[in-house]
């Protein structure tokens, strides 16, 4: 009986098979992980703010997609390039107006948060809650707009009504390609449509007692590198 493929063995053997992919996400991800080394926080705005915090989120998703691809655990790797693209999209979104926009992409912790004080309020002393609403009442008019009946609404999330949805953003950055050719379909993976489980059905054929569904499948390791690579380098 052949000896089982170690994890390091099966990530040696994968790495060899798309060596310069690797070589390019390792090359941006040394550079990244020597700016945090260095980073020393800026703050002095609620954009500079944004942007250090979904510096770090990216960092992570970038990092993740990385190792992930490593032992071909590509739908894994799939829902983070996901949101690793959704990051790229807030972020050049939030330039094009960044006083504002910041604000509202900062403030809408203050809703979340007093929501979850409003059904969970044994989580909260009285003290707490009094603050959480207070602060909520600060930054509540921002996501106030009127509908077309002349209604007061409050925003569902925080980019409206400027923008409608995830959709529409992606088309006020010019970016509805991206939308169309990589967001949806890594939206079947992560709300686990049918079309989730391709890769662990190819090449899996109707009867016998012999088939069995992949556990992995190294072929969008490539596309997925290149789109994390453009994706935070953008953001970084």
């Amino acid at each position: 009986m052949d000896k089982p493929t170690t994890e390091e063995e099966f990530r040696q053997m994968i790495q060899a098979k798309y060596p310069n992919q690797f070589a390019h996400a390792y090359a941006l991800h040394q550079l990244a992980e020597s700016s945090l080394q260095s980073f020393r926080g800026f703050n002095s705005n609620r954009y500079q703010g944004s942007l250090v915090l979904i510096f770090g989120r990216a960092y992570k998703c970038y990092d993740s997609i990385r190792r992930l691809c490593e032992v071909a655990l590509c739908e894994d790797a799939g829902v983070l390039l996901r949101t690793l693209l959704n990051l790229m999209v807030v972020t050049r979104w939030i330039s094009l107006d960044p006083k504002t926009r910041a604000k509202r992409y900062a403030d809408w912790f203050r809703v979340t948060q007093n929501a979850f004080a409003q059904k969970s309020p044994e989580h909260f002393s009285a003290s707490n809650r009094s603050t959480i609403q207070k602060r909520f009442n600060e930054v509540k008019l921002q996501f106030e707009y009127k509908d077309k009946k002349g209604r007061t609404i409050f925003a569902k999330h925080w980019y409206k009504p400027e923008a409608r949805s995830i959709r529409d953003l992606f088309e006020k950055v010019d970016m509805t390609e991206h939308y169309e050719g990589a967001y949806s379909p890594l939206s079947s993976i992560e709300h686990s449509d049918i079309d989730a489980y391709r890769g662990m059905t190819r090449g899996l054929k109707r009867g016998g007692a012999e088939n069995r569904i992949e556990m992995s499948d190294d072929k969008p390791i490539p596309h997925y590198l290149r789109n994390a690579f453009q994706y935070f380098g953008d953001i970084f």
